[in-house]
This record gives C-alpha cells, structure tokens and sequence, in this order.
C-alpha cells in the first residue's frame, strides 16, 4: 500500500451486486458488441424483450469466478437488483453455481421498492447479516441508481464501467451526459473480475 493512500474503514464484511451489467453476461460486451446504427437499435431492443421475457443473461463465467473468489474469503454476498414483475436472475445464478453462495437475492420487484430509494438499500443493510452499512460495499454500473444512493446510505461503492479507459477511472469523469459524476473515494473498474484486486486494495491487504 503506497503512502497516503485511502484505505476503507471499518473493512467490508458485505459485498452487494447488482445483477444486469456486473454479474450478467451481458455486462462482458456490454455496449462494446452492439452494433452501429440500425442494427445495434434492434440488438438492444432484442435484449430489453428478452429481459421482460424472462429473465436475465445467464451469468459471466467470470463474474461467477470472482463470487467464488470472494466467498472464499468469508466475505457476506448478495445479489441485489431492480426487476420486473416476473423477472428473476434465480435461474441463473443456480445455473452458474453461485447462488448457494449468496446469502440473499433481493428483486426490487419482490421488495415493493426499487433503487435509488434509500428503502432499496435498507433491505440490503437488513439482509447483511448484521453488518453496518459502513462494513457494505454495493457494486453498480450506474451512477445515478447504484453509485449514489450507495453511498448516500453509508454504504462503499464500486462502478463497473465497460468502457472507461485507465485514463479515465478518476473521481469526478462522468461516465455519461445524464448519470453525473463519480463521487470520490469510489474506484471504477471496467469488469468486476477486477473487483478482489479493488477490494484488497480499499482495506490494505495484500493480493
């Protein structure tokens, strides 16, 4: 750990995800395979179908191997997402053999309320398993709806951007026109197979 660098504390007991664009495998080519123009219209549009139908993208190998990692760890994890009526990542995450590992999956369908109400984040402070929000840290791709009611309630964040640059993951580059800027002290990362790295850094362990 350099000098003067900031660490998180109290560490994080409690890793919460959102579930379409990190854990998803829709969140590994996110926006980078949708093609230009007409046809990347009805790519995006065939997806959005598929969420109502169903349900969700099955899981990224990758993102089911940093859960695995993580659990290891004796970290708490959970999946906590907004959802449609009917929708569910259940399926998958069974699918993927992450979902033993998960202490709750929490769809805002279910819940009544969805994110950025500061009601979303209670739930996942209560399903924790008695950790502060301090000891919580919510992992989100989007400013607006993950980042800062995260933090607002007290909670650690992390920003999954596919396409943020190295250049780019600084506190204050606004990720785009209407989600505003990323608060300081929140790393942002282009996969969440960066996540453990992010997390032995935040509370000064070594990788």
């Amino acid at each position: 750990m350099s000098a003067g660098q900031v660490v998180w504390d109290p560490p994080v007991r409690c890793v919460g995800f959102d579930y379409g664009g990190v854990l998803d495998q829709r969140g590994a080519d996110q926006d980078v395979s949708v093609p230009p123009g007409y046809e990347g219209l009805i790519t995006l549009n065939v997806g959005a179908v598929a969420r109502r139908l169903d349900q969700s993208f099955p899981v990224d190998p990758a993102a089911a191997a940093v859960i695995r990692s993580l659990h290891r760890t004796g970290l708490r994890l959970l999946v906590a997402s907004n959802t449609l009526a009917g929708q569910s990542g259940e399926a998958q995450l069974v699918a993927a053999g992450v979902r033993g590992l998960l202490r709750a999956v929490l769809h805002s369908a279910e819940l009544g309320v969805a994110k950025p109400s500061p009601r979303f984040f209670d739930a996942i402070t209560a399903a924790s398993g008695g950790c502060s929000p301090a000891e919580i840290c919510y992992v989100g791709n989007q400013v607006h709806s993950d980042v800062l009611p995260a933090v607002k309630a007290g909670m650690r964040a992390v920003l999954v951007a596919p396409l943020a640059s190295t250049a780019d993951r600084s506190a204050g580059w606004p990720v785009d026109e209407t989600s505003g800027e990323v608060p300081d002290g929140v790393p942002v990362i282009e996969h969440v197979r960066e996540l453990p790295a992010v997390l032995a850094r935040m509370t000064g362990r070594a990788q």
